[in-house]
């Protein structure tokens, strides 16, 4: 699949998942509306229902009021029982009712001189509401007819009387939150009804109808997070593989280039030695023998860095640690070079001065670390090669720099440079072959031997490489 019909895949599912996201979105917001509304109508009913029982309870009050002398008799047997009044606020209940009328039918009263006199009380008397409730009573009735409900929520109320004035609130009542208020008054359903009102509201409502949404709402929220990271991976992993083919195939073309050029050098100096044509005096023997050991050495160095790369992937490395005087080693690389160097009319210039330069390493590694960098430095210059290969003591570690003058690495590619199959430009349209490898390599091999590499770089100015040794390497 071609990166373009990936990106259109990939546009098409962002599409996909942002519809998900503003239906998921819909549907909660839906819910939490509907949720809200019942909220509404079953307080409506609520508040509804504490008017009603207000006003039986203000019936009964006068009602006592007016039996007040038979209801003070301790001769009566209604006295001291469950029907009772309070000066502040009464409670009315069935038993003390039934009471109430065996009462009335023992002393022979005139029931309806009783009702006429209850109503002439009652349509007289307009008690202020403050002198009649009492708080704590009233919040434990609105609380009862709120759990009768299934409503178990802290609220805030407050009693207002004509004007707006307040008779008394909840401790914590705020006249001007983003609460949603309720509003009912208290004795509707009066011939002269009073304006008496009370209001209501939950500060913890939000969260009372998210909590109703319950399982529905959060599970939609979490697999809507699950589809949605699981696409973002999936596209990441993707554009990665595509990334990781379009390596793969560089690296098969530089592979195919950097083995070929040997093969054909050696196939063509074998044809040669066997061409009868050409007397053996003309043939230069030692020369096409000498080009063929260089050129299978050659083979057998590309061939085995592919191997070392296949090592690493498999977790197979294992140093074979031995003290070497890195300063003996890093010379030994540098006359390795001396005559590739001249031939560019260029020079390596070594400045060692690092004092504890006996370390426990692996020295054929070691070794093909600096060949690496060395022979970067020298294929990556389109001027004459200099070459500035230093070491020296960083506390409690070995330093050894190599620093060039070569066309430098741009920032962006010296975030990947030490990544395998990275090369700064790909495709056979560089002028250097090679695989990839070898910056991967050098990597792994100083990390193995518990140390760190980086580099600095500018383009066109040059590149120094800074390996970080461990100066405990012996104790390893």
């Amino acid at each position: 699949m071609s990166r373009k019909w990936i990106w259109i895949l990939a546009f098409f599912m962002g599409l996909a998942m942002i519809s998900l996201i503003f239906v998921q979105a819909w549907w909660i917001k839906n819910a939490v509306d509907v949720k809200d509304e019942q909220f509404d109508q079953l307080i409506t009913r609520t508040l509804s229902d504490i008017s009603g029982e207000f006003q039986k309870q203000q019936a009964a009050r006068h009602i006592i009021d007016e039996l007040n002398p038979f209801y003070l008799d301790t001769s009566s047997d209604v006295y001291d029982s469950d029907f009772h009044f309070e000066s502040e606020f009464y409670f009315y209940s069935e038993s003390s009712g039934d009471q109430l009328t065996s009462e009335l039918r023992r002393r022979n009263l005139d029931r309806r001189a009783l009702v006429n006199n209850v109503l002439s009380r009652m349509l007289s008397i307009k008690p202020e509401i403050e002198d009649i409730i009492n708080p704590g009573n009233f919040k434990a009735l609105i609380r009862k007819e709120l759990l009768n409900k299934g409503i178990d929520m802290d609220f805030e109320y407050a009693v207002t009387k004509s004007n707006n004035l307040l008779a008394f609130k909840s401790g914590n009542y705020k006249p001007d939150t983003d609460a949603d208020y309720y509003r009912v008054q208290l004795t509707p359903d009066d011939l002269f009804a009073s304006s008496d009102y009370l209001t209501i509201y939950f500060p913890a409502k939000r969260n009372f109808i998210f909590k109703s949404l319950g399982y529905m709402a959060i599970s939609s929220i979490l697999l809507t997070v699950i589809i949605v990271l699981s696409f973002a991976v999936t596209i990441y992993i993707i554009i990665r593989q595509k990334r990781l083919s379009e390596i793969r195939t560089d690296f098969v073309n530089n592979m195919t280039h950097e083995l070929k050029t040997p093969i054909s050098t050696i196939y063509l100096a074998s044809q040669m030695l066997g061409d009868k044509t050409i007397p053996a005096t003309s043939k230069n023997i030692d020369n096409l023998s000498s080009v063929i050991i260089e050129e299978s050495r050659r083979l057998g160095y590309q061939v085995e860095k592919v191997l070392q790369t296949a090592i690493f992937k498999e977790g197979k490395l294992k140093l074979k640690l031995k003290e070497t005087d890195i300063h003996e080693l890093i010379q030994g690389v540098i006359n390795n070079f001396s005559i590739q160097v001249r031939q560019k009319n260029g020079i390596i210039i070594p400045s060692l001065h690092a004092e504890n330069k006996i370390l426990n390493i692996d020295v054929v590694h070691i070794t093909n670390v600096l060949s690496n960098l060395i022979d970067n430095a020298i294929k990556y210059c389109t001027r004459d090669p200099e070459i500035y290969v230093e070491t020296q003591d960083r506390k409690e570690y070995l330093l050894i720099s190599v620093r060039d003058n070569g066309i430098g690495i741009g920032k962006n590619d010296q975030k990947r440079i030490f990544d395998k199959f990275y090369r700064v430009s790909t495709g056979n349209v560089h002028p250097v072959k090679g695989f990839g490898l070898g910056l991967s390599y050098v990597k792994k091999i100083v990390e193995e031997h518990k140390g760190y590499i980086n580099l600095e770089s500018e383009l066109y100015e040059g590149t120094t490489f800074r390996i970080y040794l461990p100066a405990n390497l012996s104790k390893l």
